[in-house]
């Protein structure tokens, strides 16, 4: 029989009877600089899938918006490990979103983090998108 697990939220903890595999779509706003940090994990990609899933989410916006123009994706890191980042924006009811899609494989999953704004990345959003990347800590070493 399997060990109650704790559950960590933002509302408190929960003893679950059982490890759960997280499959939430997480959305933090972040008002001050004027964006949304979506964290998507996909169970569904494996190892060496990562450029088709960039691939796909890009012909997804591309289908369903407006005027969209996206960069190539290039390398990137999240923390000390590699991952793959593309800008791109898009118009979406008269609004231009813009957005830095990374993608990173773990160990068992992909990690998806959408940064979106209405406005352009200027300096002071690209810092802020830099520094959330940077600060990415693996919750065990054994993540990548």
């Amino acid at each position: 029989m399997s060990q109650p697990v704790q559950y960590i939220l933002t509302e408190g903890t929960l003893t679950l009877p059982e490890a759960a595999q997280d499959e939430s779509v997480t959305i933090l706003k972040l008002p001050q600089a004027r964006a949304t940090l979506v964290i998507t994990r996909a169970f569904n990609v494996k190892p060496g899938e990562e450029k088709q899933y960039i691939q796909q989410q890009l012909a997804k916006v591309k289908r369903d918006m407006k005027k969209f123009v996206a960069e190539e994706p290039q390398a990137a890191q999240l923390g000390s490990l590699p991952a793959q980042e593309v800008a791109f924006h898009f118009q979406n009811q008269q609004v231009t979103v813009h957005q830095r899609l990374l993608t990173i494989m773990l160990s068992d999953h992909l990690l998806a983090l959408t940064l979106s704004r209405t406005l352009p990345f200027d300096e002071a959003a690209l810092v802020m998108w830099q520094a959330i990347k940077a600060g990415f800590i693996p919750a065990e070493a054994g993540e990548a």
